[in-house]
């Protein structure tokens, strides 16, 4: 029994190895459109599913909430600092 325990405990932690993490970035908005978001330092996000972007403007300073997705970079949330 404890060894079938071992056995699933090491099981599930290399199967939550594997889920993405999410990261922050912040600077300001450089441009966007409907589907993509560029800050003015360079970095380039995908908008994902949630993260509103309707009240964004060039100059706008955001800390941008992602997660790696098959080597692009997916916004999954936009908050515009204060």
């Amino acid at each position: 029994m404890k060894a079938l325990l071992a056995a699933l405990g090491i099981l599930a932690l290399v199967g939550f190895a594997g889920l993405a993490q999410a990261e922050e970035v912040s600077g300001r908005v450089a441009s966007m459109d409907s589907r993509t978001l560029i800050l003015d330092n360079g970095s380039a996000f995908t908008i994902g599913d949630g993260a509103a972007i309707e009240q964004l403007q060039p100059g706008t300073p955001v800390t941008v909430s992602f997660e790696e997705i098959d080597g692009q970079k997916v916004a999954t949330r936009v908050a515009p600092k204060e």
